[in-house]
């Protein structure tokens, strides 16, 4: 069979900035610098923290952000200590990478600083500046300041966790309409990446995910660990994804699912009630051999042989070219075989049919919308779904899995604390 497996996942990565910035203040420490005594003034100690909201911009793989800081000065004098609070801005610039085995690199620089309100001692007479001891020992420290932030930084860049978890959350297994799972697994995956932009308060980055996937129906697969590759940079990446993959579809799975859809199908002709009592569902080459157990009126087996295939058009799995056959010791005449026979084909066809549009149906409502953690989100919804290609193993169907899709991984206030 030719290989089939390849598939291309394109997922919009969509973070709320004011909600990034929530998480960023969260985990950057409010206490940035305490207590120090500039170099050349130990009369003097200043202590520097946090206040109010974080200001960012990101593009090109570069955050441009200002922080509101407030300074605390204690000098001794002659008369005791003097504490007097005062307020800044600092200005960083934050330059990342992501490298081999999604390691991100990042430097960040303390680009400008802007009072608020100028240090000064206030005794009346005369004013006493001490924005440039404030300065200096904030100079000595900037390289202690900037790698705090560039600690939270990285953790806030580490996609592959982000990633992980979005392929941990996925459901595996997914139920269908039919009653039955479909189990998947994805061993090893490629990654390509765009440049980070904002527009309209939200960041964004595109994630292209490729590797070889596989569906089973009705039987569980190996479970494996999903391998993420660390990502190429590319300008651009497709919107919508396309899964091409191997769907195999297992007999004994399909038997059960059958026998839910006509355990309670009645077979009548001229008052004479028929059941299905069981299903067996055997290979014949490229044709389906579906066994009937019947019993009531008439007490025998029923056996339709048929070609699967797949009605693009309407999305419905379904058997065609069907023939069927009749055996049992208590049949009334040759008449009531031909007419029996034909009842049976013909709710029997109805009746063997597996829905496409019923299952995305089904796959969408639990995609649309599922959180992963604190604040973020993933949601998805199938476009199209065609199966180009069924053939028919000694106990399986293996069907070509072809699906368009829309995804997305986000941030949002929703939910955060």
């Amino acid at each position: 069979m030719t290989n089939f497996k390849t598939s291309d996942f394109s997922i919009l990565l969509a973070l709320d900035k004011e909600a990034l910035q929530q998480v960023i203040e969260t985990q950057l420490p409010v206490e940035l610098l305490k207590q120090f005594a500039p170099e050349g003034a130990d009369d003097i100690r200043v202590s520097v923290r946090r206040k109010g909201k974080i200001d960012f911009q990101i593009a090109q793989n570069i955050i441009d952000y200002r922080v509101p800081l407030e300074l605390s000065v204690q000098k001794n004098m002659m008369l005791g200590n003097v504490d007097v609070l005062f307020e800044m801005y600092f200005s960083f610039q934050t330059q990342f990478l992501i490298k081999d085995n999604w390691e991100v690199a990042t430097r960040t620089q303390l680009t400008d600083y802007q009072w608020i309100k100028e240090p000064k001692i206030d005794l009346g007479i005369i004013n006493i500046p001490l924005d440039k001891t404030v300065i200096k020992a904030i100079e000595s420290n900037k390289e202690s300041i900037c790698q705090q932030v560039d600690n939270v930084i990285k953790k806030q860049l580490d996609f592959q966790a982000l990633l992980t978890q979005f392929l941990s959350a996925l459901p595996n297994p997914i139920s269908t309409p039919a009653g039955g799972q479909v189990f998947w697994k994805c061993e090893q995956v490629n990654t390509s990446m765009t440049p980070i932009y904002e527009n309209g308060n939200v960041i964004y980055v595109k994630v292209g995910l490729k590797g070889a996937t596989e569906f089973s129906y009705g039987k569980a697969l190996p479970i494996e660990k999903t391998v993420i590759k660390s990502p190429d940079l590319v300008s651009d990446i497709e919107k919508e994804s396309l899964v091409q993959s191997i769907l195999r579809v297992d007999f004994k799975a399909m038997e059960k699912s059958a026998m839910v859809l006509l355990q309670k199908q009645q077979f009548e002709f001229k008052g004479q009630k028929i059941n299905v009592s069981s299903i067996q569902i055997n290979q014949i080459g490229q044709r389906l051999k579906i066994n009937l157990g019947l019993e009531g009126a008439f007490n025998g087996t029923a056996t339709l042989i048929g070609k699967p295939v797949f009605d693009r058009m309407n999305q419905i799995l379904k058997v065609t070219e069907s023939e069927l056959d009749l055996k049992g010791n208590n049949f009334i005449s040759k008449t009531m075989v031909v007419f029996l026979e034909s009842i049976i084909e013909e709710k029997l066809m109805s009746k063997l049919q597996f829905s496409i549009t019923k299952s995305i149906e089904t796959a969408n409502e639990k995609i649309k919308y599922f959180p992963i953690q604190q604040g973020f989100y993933a949601k998805g919804k199938i476009n199209e779904v065609d199966l180009p290609r069924i053939e028919v193993e000694a106990d399986a169907l293996l069907i070509q899995l072809s699906m368009k899709m829309f995804l997305q991984l986000g941030l949002e206030n929703k939910n955060l604390a």
